[in-house]
């Protein structure tokens, strides 16, 4: 209905006969002058609109009146609209609604469609293109537009049809006034119809009901005569009565006459032998079938038996055959049988009969079960001469359905459950999930019927064969193939449910699986959440006995997950959920029978290091886990997070684990050899990565390392040498290039593992020093045979090899200083500091140098050494090239300058001598209030270590003083102990020196003077040649 939407109207012939033809119709009212004069008056000052009165002046089309223009006059659409229809034709308003609630809900629906379009539009990623390109023909970009345009196209569509709609609208009235008018019509011809249908059935009734003319003739005759002479006389004889003795005797002579026949002149069928004959009559009797009463009424024995009685000898069922036609239409099809087809004739339509009324009961009792407590779980149907009875109709998958039928005698004998030899028999079929099943185990009582037990036997048997090839195929595992874990068949041939099956899952959860008879679902007891899955999965539309060995090995590797997942985190391991590797993926990695892992983890190990639990059918495993640094757009597809790179099994554990709880022990046993072998696989690709010969060899367990394999790794032939000798040193012995590293153990505070690491030291620098290992190296040091072990202590999943190189290399640089000491005295000998004396008269002198972890060596004086003023730069020194070489020659040498500067400074007082050091080779002596100022330089002069002294400029343009000037130059014209004066300067030997600073003493005591003297410069050509022949730089080695 364009712009409103029309309910259908009750069709008058669903109605009652007396309603649909009523003595006065309600709409065919008495229509008189008075009323159609009423009504013209309404019609005149109103109109109806949509359904509703209103005034005329109100009256207001739905749509544009113009719509109506062009129509010719006498159109119906040109009529006068104000014009109201007769009360006869009824108003049609049930379920229209406005055009504007149609239009409302398109533009929503618009609006929510454009919405998600441009959600999806938002979520497809377009690529950059580099540079002004008019399109992009990327197919992100195609497939916007694509999916705009789609959109667009069928909003328009809508729209379209809105429009029509809203086109017809304007013309509601008119089409409204047709359809009511056409309404009418139509209940009018139904009516007339009806009416005619009404009056042919009402006299087909009356036929019956006619009474015939009376016979008055008749009846005259009767009432007047007392007889009727038109009625003719048969004569009949009234029978006379036999006395009790002559009847025994006929009876006995027939009983003699039916034994003779019996045995001489009929034929009788096999299943008619068993028959006894008493009281003139011979009854057959078939077991589980009837009992036929026959007899005789003739000696002739060629003459037929007749019927006396019939009775059944099964249940449920009546006696016999009820009184009444039924009986009589029985007893006359038997005595034709016997007359034309004898004994076999008669028991063949009795079999027949037998087997028709048995399966009758099987029907009735089958309605009866699905309609009381089998209700919607079974269903059963009538084909031609035989039963269908569906059982576990909800359940899903394939069907199982059992057929009640007769077996012919050309059946095939391996398809029916009973059989006899030569005769038709109510057989039975089993279909288990749409399959035939050939030898069933199975005997029926067809003497006591009832469909119930049959089933119930039925579904024992399919609840059986389930339970059965779950077993089997659970027993195809070690667990319980080696009745490691316990599995419990029970078994009911009558009633199923008492079949059950307890598996046990670990070794504190068991469950018990059952199926329920009727609706068929599987239920496991008790009941769990983690059960849930496996109840849903076992029935679903995969048969049971193919799905449910696979899902209670899901549930045991679920139910062992979750009591390691218990156990780890009571112990402080993390549950990494992360990691959901696929099946296949997983299967890859741990085996085709993994079908779940749990992942965990310490907190300080490293992120790409895992601890894996695995539960099979085979036995629990635990596993080391490596993950990729990265993931791969394939992994990332198949399941989110990170993927595995790679797997080791943990050989600590067993196979025959599954019934032992997980203690604190065995758990720490767990821990220490993955995380043996966490470390063997880091060390050895650290080790090939770095081109490091290596070798694993594998070492007795213990307890702490369980089969930890050690490697022995050959270092460089320079390695654990001295690689740089002092000079006139003899050559000393290469020590061995070979480094045990084996993995002894995590530490229980922090869960780092541990490492020990042997050498079999031969270098004598070792061995004839005393080691010091007390001061927190973890390093240990064989006085004799200068062999070494040292422990390392690296994170779980961090190779110890860059360990390893840094402590060998700190052992390496400990020989080295060690070789250059030969002549100092070595105290004390550590991995971390070096403390030796290097002098010994007037008074031992002591330094020490300390290693600080990776930062550079560091040198350290006591408080009164002399050295102590050159400590900062012998450090710098140390840190060099040779660095060690060179401060101990420093140290030899420079120490009677360090005696004789630290006596000038305790004569002369620190308010008149300043001493500046600006190298270990360059000191200057300031006097105070700038009276002059010397440097002192270690130079070589004719291959030969000496200290130069000469007058230093001073600071600022400022001149020596003069007094102290002449005193210099007096002093460089004299010579004393072990220095003399050469010009500009003094020149002294390593010893000497000190005494030449004990003559400075006069010039130091030099008081200020009012103005100091301007000193001339030396212009003396050849002097300044002669300077610098005699002063060279000192070079190291």
């Amino acid at each position: 209905m364009p712009g409103l939407l029309k309910s259908e109207q009750d069709d008058p012939q669903d109605l009652p006969l007396s309603q649909r033809f009523p003595t006065k119709s309600a709409n065919m009212v008495d229509y008189t002058d008075t009323d159609r004069t009423k009504d013209r008056n309404q019609r005149e000052g109103s109109s109806i609109i949509n359904g509703s009165l209103g005034e005329v002046s109100s009256y207001q089309t739905n749509g544009n009146s113009s719509a109506m223009e062009g129509f010719p006059a006498n159109s119906i659409f040109a009529g006068d609209c104000s014009r109201q229809l007769p009360p006869e034709i009824a108003r049609i308003t049930l379920g229209y609604l406005p055009l504007s609630s149609l239009i409302t809900r398109l533009v929503q629906e618009s609006f929510n469609g454009i919405t998600e379009v441009i959600n999806e539009m938002s979520e497809l990623q377009i690529p950059q293109l580099n540079g002004a390109v008019p399109t992009n023909p990327s197919q992100g970009n195609v497939q916007k537009k694509t999916r705009l345009l789609e959109f667009a196209h069928d909003r328009r569509a809508q729209f379209i049809k809105i429009l029509v709609l809203s086109q017809w609208s304007r013309r509601m009235e008119s089409i409204g006034r047709v359809i009511d008018i056409k309404a009418w019509l139509d209940a009018q011809t139904r009516q007339y119809e009806g009416a005619c249908s009404w009056i042919g059935e009402l006299r087909r009734i009356m036929a019956f009901e006619r009474t015939p003319n009376p016979d008055l003739r008749t009846a005259l005759e009767a009432l007047s005569l007392g007889k009727i002479p038109c009625l003719p006389d048969l004569g009949y004889l009234t029978p006379e009565q036999v006395p009790p003795q002559r009847l025994l005797t006929a009876l006995r002579g027939i009983n003699t006459q039916l034994t003779v026949r019996m045995r001489l002149h009929e034929n009788i069928p096999p299943p008619l032998k068993r028959y006894s004959i008493s009281n003139g009559r011979i009854t057959f009797k078939v077991p589980n079938g009837f009992e036929l009463d026959l007899s005789i009424a003739d000696e002739n024995p060629s003459s037929q038996l007749y019927f006396i009685d019939f009775r059944f000898l099964f249940s449920p069922t009546s006696a016999g055959v009820a009184q009444g036609p039924m009986r009589d239409d029985f007893e006359a099809r038997i005595n034709i049988l016997l007359r034309h087809e004898g004994l076999k004739g008669c028991y063949d339509f009795l079999h027949g009969f037998i087997l028709t009324h048995k399966l009758n009961i099987f029907r009735h009792q089958g309605h009866l079960m699905s309609q009381a407590s089998w209700s919607e779980h079974l269903k059963v149907e009538a084909v031609h001469r035989s039963l269908i009875i569906q059982y576990w109709v909800t359940r899903p998958g394939a069907k199982s359905w059992i057929e009640v039928g007769i077996r012919r005698r050309h059946a095939k004998r391996s398809s029916w459950l009973h059989e006899e030899e030569d005769e038709s028999q109510i057989g039975f079929r089993w279909f288990c999930g749409g399959k035939e099943i050939a030898d069933v185990p199975l005997t029926i009582d067809l003497g006591e019927l009832s469909l119930e037990t049959i089933l119930k036997r039925i579904i024992s048997a399919h609840t059986n064969a389930i339970f059965k090839e779950t077993r089997t195929r659970l027993r195809e595992g070690h667990l319980y193939a080696k009745k490691t874990l316990t599995l419990k068949h029970t078994r009911s041939i009558t009633e199923p449910a008492v079949s059950s099956m307890r598996v046990q899952l670990t070794k504190s959860q068991s469950c018990t699986i059952i199926q329920e008879p009727v609706s068929g679902r599987i239920v496991l007891l008790p009941p769990s959440p983690l059960y849930s899955r496996a109840e849903r999965d076992m029935n679903g539309p995969i048969p049971p006995a193919k799905i449910a060995a696979t899902c209670i090995a899901n549930l045991r590797s679920n139910a062992s997950c979750e009591e390691v997942e218990g156990t780890l985190r009571c112990y402080g391991w993390t549950i990494v959920n992360s990691i959901r590797p696929s099946q296949d993926r997983m299967r890859h990695h741990f085996g085709r029978g993994t079908l779940g892992a749990g992942f965990f983890r310490k907190r300080l190990w490293d992120p790409h290091w895992l601890l894996a639990f695995t539960s099979t059918l085979a036995g629990n495993s635990w596993w080391v886990v490596e993950l990729d640094n990265g993931i791969s757009r394939a992994d990332r597809t198949a399941a989110p997070g990170p993927s595995i790179r790679t797997v080791f099994e943990v050989p600590s554990t067993t196979k025959s684990s599954a019934l032992t709880e997980l203690s604190c022990l065995e758990l720490s046993q767990i821990e220490v050899t993955a995380v043996g072998m966490i470390s063997q696989h880091t060390d050895s690709r650290q080790l090939a990565l770095q081109k490091i010969p290596h070798r694993l060899v594998k070492t007795s367990s213990t307890t702490s390392s369980p089969n930890s394999p050690a490697f022995y790794v050959r270092l460089p032939k320079s390695g654990m040498q001295p690689r740089v000798r002092p000079e006139k040193e003899p050559e000393m012995p290469r020590s061995s290039q070979v480094v045990r590293i084996s993995f002894i153990g995590i530490d229980e505070n922090d869960s780092y593992a541990n490492h020990l690491v042997t050498a079999q030291g031969n270098c004598p620098t070792l061995r004839s020093r005393s080691l010091d290992s007390t001061d927190g190296d973890f390093v240990t040091f064989h006085p004799t045979s200068g062999a070494f072990a040292f422990r390392l202590r690296t994170a779980v999943g961090t190779s110890a090899i860059p360990g390893l190189l840094d402590c060998l290399a700190k052992i390496q640089r400990l020989i080295d200083y060690i070789a250059y000491m030969q002549a100092a005295k070595v105290r004390r000998v550590s991995l971390r500091h070096v403390d030796f004396t290097y002098a010994t008269k007037p008074q031992d002198l002591r330094a020490k140098i300390t290693f600080v972890g990776e930062g550079p060596p560091r040198i350290s004086f006591e408080n009164g050494n002399p050295h102590l003023r050159i400590q900062n730069q012998l450090t710098e020194l140390l840190r060099g090239p040779n660095g060690l070489r060179y401060v101990i020659l420093l140290l030899t040498v420079t120490l009677p300058l360090m005696r004789a500067l630290a006596a000038t400074e305790s004569v002369n007082g620190e308010d008149k001598v300043s001493i500046l050091s600006r190298s270990a080779e360059w000191y200057q002596i300031r006097l105070s209030d700038h009276l002059g100022s010397f440097d002192v330089r270690l130079r070589r002069r004719r291959e030969e270590l000496m200290w130069f002294v000469e007058e230093a400029a001073l600071p600022d343009g400022m001149k020596t003083d003069l007094r102290v000037h002449e005193q210099f130059r007096n002093i460089i014209d004299e010579k004393g102990d072990g220095w003399t004066g050469i010009s500009p300067g003094i020149v002294a030997s390593l010893s000497g020196v000190e005494a030449f600073l004990k003559r400075m003493n006069a010039i130091f005591q030099v008081q200020p003077a009012t103005k100091p003297a301007s000193i001339p410069e030396v212009r003396d050509d050849k002097a300044r040649k002669r300077k610098r022949e005699d002063e060279e730089i000192v070079v190291l080695d």
